[in-house]
Formats: structure tokens, sequence, C-alpha cells
């Protein structure tokens, strides 16, 4: 211990070729640190860690660490290679006070890092794929049949349209910065666009759950959204959605910056805490709560009357109700748990796999949450089955007239 705390951080240009390539940046900066001498003739570094699994092999080597600690804005001002180094030298950092702020660690076990970001490249892929798919289809069956699918052109249709575009840019932008966090176990960009990051992908996170809501709304009481009430009403959503997050923007509630944790760049709450997204959060379950329910209650009542008027008893409500409530509980299970666990935002506490697997669960719900408004309607299934009868078509054809031409 006495010998490590006596070698310069200059020991490490001295480190052998072969030592190097044991040593990587992203796994020194939140590991330990050791530095001892072999046979009395040269420094060797090693990186010790809780379990020796925990060393990917693959990672590339870089030395030159005390350059990539200046170039990461981290500090106040350069580090200097004249310090001294301690074996717990992440601890000797954070009292040095030439940190802006502490490191935080963002440490996995190898496997469970190795699965989580197996889980968070299926939820990009699986996101963009069905988000560009519906902004393409629906559009184009919206245009070319008009008077067939005129269901597409309803104010509700417009609104999962909507949805789907900003499930696109969490599945397109925020979800792949979660596999860069988990992957590096640091933010190497700067505090600038780690906040711009926090702040764009918050703000597409809230006008989602916001719109869910306003769809439930929307199939309750459609005529307050005709005559372009639904542009209005996406414009609100995005008004409203800025100022759930207005207090984590200018500091304050929360502070956009690195979290050490799998969100990587996100809200940070120490003093007070941003329950306008909790009420964001709730308001949404409530609102879409309370308008399923009420479409359940006319639906009832209008098989009461046809009963009587027409005498149709075998008018089936199951299958619609039954919708709702599974739409209803897959946003309160995705959603609420990610958001009592993970965001920081409330005094429960969970273990690190169960706020991984509510936030997966969460990270998921953008990639496949549009589907639960597709799949229950049939004209919409079918208006998927004409695009690709289409495509089919047009493909055909191409390939048809290319065979002429060869």
């Amino acid at each position: 211990m006495d010998t490590c705390n006596n070698i310069t951080m200059d020991t490490c240009n001295n480190i052998t070729i072969n030592t190097c390539n044991n040593l990587n940046f992203t796994e020194i900066i939140y590991a330990s640190y050791k530095c001892m001498n072999v046979d009395n003739t040269s420094n060797v570094c090693e990186v010790y860690y809780d379990e020796a699994k925990d060393f990917c092999e693959s990672t590339s080597a870089n030395c030159d660490w005390i350059s990539s600690l200046n170039q990461s804005q981290l500090f106040i001002e350069p580090f200097c290679e004249s310090t001294y180094a301690n074996c717990d030298w992440i601890s000797s950092l954070n009292h040095s006070q030439l940190l802006i702020e502490p490191f935080k660690v963002l440490n996995f076990r190898f496997l469970t890092k190795k699965y989580l970001l197996l889980v968070i490249s299926l939820i990009s892929s699986l996101g963009i794929v069905i988000n560009l798919l519906t902004l393409t289809a629906i559009p184009y069956v919206r245009w070319r049949y008009k008077t067939e699918f005129s269901i597409l052109q309803s104010p509700p249709v417009l609104l999962v349209l909507h949805l789907s575009f900003c499930n696109l840019l969490y599945c397109g932008f925020g979800v792949p910065h979660f596999f860069q966090s988990i992957n590096l176990g640091y933010f190497p960009y700067g505090r600038n666009v780690c906040f711009w990051i926090a702040l764009l992908r918050n703000l597409v996170a809230q006008s989602s759950i916001a719109t869910q809501g306003f769809i439930a709304f929307c199939v309750y009481n459609k005529k307050m959204f005709e005559n372009g009430g639904t542009k209005y009403v996406i414009v609100l959503i995005w008004i409203s959605s800025f100022i759930t997050i207005v207090g984590d923007i200018f500091g304050i509630t929360g502070e956009y910056k690195w979290t050490g944790s799998a969100y990587g760049c996100d809200a940070v709450y120490e003093d007070s805490k941003n329950f306008g997204i909790l009420a964001s959060v709730f308001g949404s379950f409530l609102l879409m709560s309370c308008s399923y329910f009420l479409i359940s209650i006319n639906l009832a009542e209008r098989k009461k009357l046809m009963t009587k008027s027409m005498g149709m008893e075998n008018v089936n409500l199951s299958k619609h109700i039954s919708t709702f409530v599974f739409i209803t509980l897959v946003f309160g299970t995705s959603v609420t748990p990610a958001a009592c666990l993970a965001w920081g935002l409330t005094d429960l506490r969970a273990g690190q796999n169960v706020t991984l697997i509510a936030s997966c669960f969460y990270w998921n719900s953008f990639a496949v949450g549009v589907l639960l408004y597709v799949l229950s309607n049939q004209r919409i299934k079918d208006a998927y089955v004409r695009f690709f009868s289409d495509i089919y078509t047009i493909c055909t054809t191409f390939l048809h007239c290319q065979s002429k031409i060869m």
C-alpha cells in the first residue's frame, strides 16, 4: 500500500505492452487500481474485480487515461500528471477537489450486463421496426384507400400515429443511450451533451405517456376532437410534457446529468423531487381508466337498448371491454413500477435486478405499445394486410419487369 501511494500517474507510461492489453480505461475508471513491483524490475498495473468473470477480455486497452479524463469535462482544471496515485484512486480523485462532482459507478455482473445489453438491443430494434411500419402502413392506406378505410380518418387513429412517432424517437434515440451507458460504464461526451440527451428523451417519454391518456379520452368523446381538434391536442400534449419536466430543465427540482445508473443521463434528485412527472404518469393512468370505464358503461347501455328495441340478445361486448382492461393494465404494469422504483421520485427501494426488470418492461412499452391499439381493431389489421399486399404486388411487378429487360 505504501509503495502504491508513492507511484506517480505517469507510471502507466512505463507499463509493458502485454500488461496494457489487459487494461481498459472504461474498466479502470470504475474499478480498483493497484500498482506493485514485480521482481523489482518493472511496474505492473492490475485491475481487481469482485469476480473474475466481470473482466471483459474483448475490450480494447487505453493506457493514456489521464488524457481521456481531461477530455471528459469532469474536471474543474486539467488533472496533473504529477499527482500521486492511491490504490483506491477513484476515492482520491473524489477528495482532490479537482472534480466538478464525484464519479458515479455503473457496475454490473458480467452475465447481467450481457443479458441487459441483449434485451436493450432487441427492444430498440423491435421498436424501430414496429413504429416505422405503423407510420408507413397506416398513412399509406389512409391516403390510397380513403373511402374503404374510413376508420383511419378518425381522431383516435391520428393520436395512435402520434404515439408511434413518439415511441420511434424513444427507441431510436433514447434506448441506444442506455446501451451505450451500460456498455461503457460512463458518458464520454461531456455534461452539455448529457443534458440535452436527458431533456429530449424525457420530453418524448412524457409526450408518449400523455398521448395514451388522450387516446382513451378521444375514444370516449370523439366529437371534441373533430374538425381539426386533434392537431391542437397534439400541441397541448407537447406543451404539457415540457411543463412537466421544466423543473428538471432549469435545476429547480432536479438536474439532468450522469446518474451512474442504467438510465445514463437522466434527472438526479437530491433535496427536492419533480412530482409533476408522477402526476403526469398517474394522471394519464386515471384518465385512461375513467375513459375506458365510461365507454364500457355506454356499451352496456347500448346493448340493453338494442335488446329491448330489436331483440338482439347475442351482442357480445366482452371482447371490447376486455381490450380496454388489457390496455389499462399493460400501461399500469409497465410505467408505474419504473416510475416508483427507477426514476428516483419516491423513497421506495428495490434490488438492482428488480429495478432493471421494471425498467426493461417500461422501455419495452415504447417498442410494442402501439400494437395494443393496432391489433385491437379488425379494420386497422385489415389495413396492414392491404399494405403488405400492395407491397408484394409492387415488388413482384418490379421483378417481372426487370426479368423482361434482362
